[in-house]
């Protein structure tokens, strides 16, 4: 016990070099040797928000059942089961948590082992107080930096930095600075909030500046397209899943409900989820718990939901296209976001943000924009909304001339339109594996209607 009087007295003095982190952070220690429990939790405790004991493995499991913890600090020699058994069978039924494998033999077989078992750490006793807290703050970098890594490919596969701008739903207007009054009230909940506007109008965004100012504003934004995925698709995305992989050992796939934890999960197009995947949602936001593929475990849920629909989702419900129950569950705060031709004033405003930024990224001068192309841009009635706009500005720099770009716009418009239907219905039916039954349903037309376009178009 001396190496553990000495080590506490140390704590304060340690304290400071050891991160914010840490003072966030949920610890359960297994160890069956009273002594060493003491000195983990009395060195612990004025240094993370929660430490539990236990001196047994079982007891261990259920913890972990009730509870998520970040780091588990493990000793491998106990009476009834060894810390690398326990562990093993932790990682085959679920186990969120960094693992530092207490020893008191540093040999090789023993660090193998700790690796295959999944462990992330070890420590040699005897330890004085500042290892472990320095072995607990480097779990909780690592963990910190895979949910970084995580959501920063999940933005590159998203990709179009633009769309990412929190300030762009930019302008003067009456309905655009009701919107943001609304997102700012939004914030200040806890709430799920639904997002309704036209393609193109800045839903993601909406969601984006909700969560940055938001108390959750600090932790990742991670967002999902609805439209098209399956219920296996969603669970896998959402939940994550673990299984053997090549070399036999335990192989974790973290899904996205693990690396938004704390953060905010937006979920796009949310009216174009199937039963299925209805039922999915349905389920999450019941039990707030989850479970990967293939594991045992259920976690607890800890995120701010934000859904986007292009159309109200209570038209859904009555055309019994979406559930009710859902539909009650997740539209407590509704969010409208108006259309680019009910807020023309702010077009020129918009306009002058993508020409700036698109020409800085570009490395050109932004050109100036004369007045008659002034009055043309005013004029025009942007079916695509804010997403056109910005792509005709692109053009614009690219050609070298708004005139040209207008022109551009203005002839192509109806054809453009006609596309983006035929794309549309193509694709419900190619999500739906070829049944123009379910596709009707989804679109929320009669099957003949699909039949007949199809065979005006030569399928």
């Amino acid at each position: 016990m001396t190496e553990a009087n000495n080590s506490v007295q140390g704590v304060t003095s340690v304290m400071p070099g050891f991160g914010a982190e840490l003072a966030n952070a949920s610890v359960l220690i297994v160890d069956d040797e009273p002594g060493m429990r003491n000195f983990l939790d009395k060195t612990l405790s004025p240094s993370c928000a929660r430490v539990d004991v236990t001196g047994d493995t079982e007891e261990a499991s259920a913890y972990l059942d009730r509870n998520n913890y970040d780091v588990v600090v493990l000793d491998n020699i106990m009476p009834n089961q060894s810390g690398l058994d326990w562990l093993a069978a932790q990682q085959r039924i679920g186990l969120h948590s960094d693992v530092i494998l207490m020893t008191a033999y540093a040999d090789l077989d023993t660090a193998i082992s700790a690796i295959r078992a999944g462990a992330s750490d070890f420590l040699l006793k005897p330890f004085r107080s500042n290892q472990i807290l320095n072995a607990i703050s480097q779990s909780l970098s690592r963990i910190k930096l895979r949910r970084q890594n995580s959501v920063l490919r999940h933005e590159l596969e998203v990709g179009n930095d633009l769309l990412r701008q929190r300030d762009a739903l930019l302008g003067p207007s009456g309905p655009i600075e009701a919107a943001r009054q609304s997102i700012q009230m939004a914030a200040a909940i806890e709430a799920h909030v639904v997002i309704r506007g036209e393609v193109g109008s800045g839903k993601q965004i909406a969601a984006r500046m909700l969560h940055s100012y938001s108390s959750r504003a600090a932790q990742p934004f991670v967002w999902l397209q609805c439209y098209g995925v399956t219920e296996p698709e969603l669970r896998t995305r959402l939940f994550g899943h673990i299984g053997a992989g090549p070399d036999g050992r335990e192989a974790r796939q973290d899904g996205m409900l693990r690396n938004v934890a704390g953060g905010t999960l937006f979920l796009e197009d949310v009216d174009q989820l199937d039963a299925r995947c209805q039922n999915l949602l349905m389920e999450l936001l019941s039990t707030w718990r989850y479970r990967p593929v293939d594991a045992e475990r259920s976690f607890p849920l800890n995120i701010r939901l934000a859904c986007s629909t292009t159309r109200a989702l209570h038209d859904s419900v009555q055309a019994k296209q979406f559930r009710a129950d859902l539909f009650y569950l997740l539209n407590v705060h509704e969010i409208t976001l108006p259309p680019l031709r009910e807020r023309a004033e702010d077009i020129l405003e918009l306009v002058a943000f993508f020409r700036d930024t698109l020409a800085l990224r570009m490395g050109i001068a932004p050109p100036e924009i004369s007045e008659p192309e002034r009055r043309k841009l005013m004029a025009h009635d942007w079916p695509g909304n804010v997403m056109e706009l910005r792509n005709t500005v692109e053009r614009a720099l690219i050609q070298g001339s708004f005139e040209k770009a207008l022109v551009t716009a203005n002839t192509h418009e109806t054809e453009t339109l006609a596309s983006m239907e035929q794309r549309h219905i193509l694709n419900v039916p190619e999500a739906c594996e070829g049944n123009r039954a379910e596709a009707a349903r989804r679109l929320g037309v009669a099957r003949k209607t699909i039949d007949r376009k199809c065979q005006a178009w030569g399928l």
